[in-house]
């Protein structure tokens, strides 16, 4: 891989990450091990250090001839190279794109009035032209129609749009920061996630890209904040608990978004969703054990519970759907797309108690939200039963692939 920046590799930022670093990151996921910079050595030296053990980190020389003996030397002894601009943010499934080509294929800047090569997979003919050529040099091989590529994205449950765009001022830098904490909003959401949490969540990425708090920080703030909220419930401060459980479920977005748009993946964060279950049910529990002493009729108690058991049990009947479909039953059709927007869980719960618990009557919302949680897993029982039902038998999914 080749990467040419200009003028320094560590000064244009998007998401919080120099443009250069983001690019290695996303490459090395990608499988590249052996990367060349066209950059100064003592902007680069540090990169050495962020790299994995088992990746290789060339600079290529200032000096335009050893430069160009660097680069002849790569294309004699590689079947192929991927060029791409050190200057521009490019979407990773572009990079995917072009490496899995098997042919010459680059990638053009999006402006028709100045076309640019972007990013490139290059033959090493292709690559010996580029060397004898200047910097206005197009390859004569397709170009990658980025319009005609599938904008599905499974991990984030629906369509993103391919995102290309250059870096090389601090307007651009905010802009392109923007664009990655876009592209990093899942999709198939709950009305709450959907009408209000993205307001405050981005805003908040935006500001905690460039400070040293990591996704992990968040993720413990949010689970001890969490732990707290439940005793408040225990004790019957429910008002400003349930303020305190809303800024819960807007920290429990800003940590995943934090995550995909610094590249900062973990351990914890892969376990964030069981945290976030026991949190979840621990507010349960202690609302529960507070109105069977203090305030609920004798029933309550089998209420609570039933809203505890509804909930453990649709997170299983998700987990089963995964498992089985390959996809998330919010993903199966358009009723469960629709469905989700409304259907019970911790967001849409909330909603439930801030009604009930600032109006005064906190004990009839609770009894609402936990028959609507019945209500939510009986008819994604239903919705999981339909769709086994109607299953393609030929078709296999990836858990099962892998068990097998």
């Amino acid at each position: 891989m080749i990467s040419q920046i200009s003028p320094s590799p560590l000064a244009d930022r998007a998401g919080g990450l120099p443009l250069i670093v983001r690019h290695l990151k996303e490459l090395y996921k990608l499988g590249v091990r052996t990367f060349y910079i066209d950059a100064s050595a003592n902007d680069t030296q540090s990169l050495r250090d962020d790299l994995p053990h088992d990746a290789t980190l060339h600079i290529l020389s200032g000096d335009s001839s050893k430069r160009a003996q660097q680069l002849r030397q790569l294309a004699e002894t590689s079947e192929a190279i991927l060029f791409l601009r050190g200057d521009w943010l490019i979407d990773p499934r572009l990079f995917a794109r072009l490496m899995d080509a098997a042919n010459p294929l680059w990638l053009p800047s999006p402006a028709p009035s100045k076309v640019i090569m972007i990013a490139a997979r290059l033959s090493p003919v292709l690559m010996q032209q580029w060397i004898q050529a200047d910097t206005a040099w197009l390859p004569d091989a397709p170009t990658l129609n980025v319009e005609a590529l599938d904008t599905y994205l499974p991990s984030h449950r629906g369509d993103k749009p391919f995102y290309l765009q250059a870096v090389t001022t601090p307007e651009e830098s905010v802009a392109a920061t923007q664009t990655l904490i876009q592209a990093s909003q899942k999709h198939t959401l709950d009305l709450p996630a959907q009408l209000l949490h993205p307001f405050f969540e981005n805003r908040l990425v935006f500001r905690l890209c460039n400070t040293p708090i990591t996704p992990n920080h968040v993720t413990l703030f949010t689970a001890f904040l969490g732990a707290g909220i439940a005793l408040l419930f225990l004790n019957g401060v429910l008002g400003w608990g349930i303020l305190l459980a809303y800024v819960v479920a807007i920290l429990d977005g800003v940590d995943g978004k934090l995550a995909r748009t610094k590249l900062q993946t973990s351990r914890l964060g892969e376990v964030e969703h069981v945290i976030d279950f026991f949190v979840e049910q621990s507010w349960y529990f202690c609302l529960t054990l507070y109105f069977v002493n203090h305030t609920g009729p004798p029933i309550i108690g089998w209420i609570g519970g039933m809203l505890m058991a509804s909930d453990l049990f649709d997170k299983l009947l998700y987990m089963w759907g995964h498992n089985t479909f390959g996809k998330q039953l919010d993903e199966l059709g358009p009723f469960e797309r629709r469905f989700r927007l409304i259907g019970g869980r911790r967001n849409v719960y909330l909603w439930f108690f801030m009604l009930g618990f600032w109006s005064g009557n906190p004990t009839p919302v609770f009894i609402a939200a936990s028959l609507w949680s019945l209500c939510t897993a009986l008819i994604h029982s239903a919705r999981f039963l339909h769709h086994l039902r109607h299953r393609d038998p030929r078709r296999v999914t990836l858990g099962q692939a892998s068990s097998s």
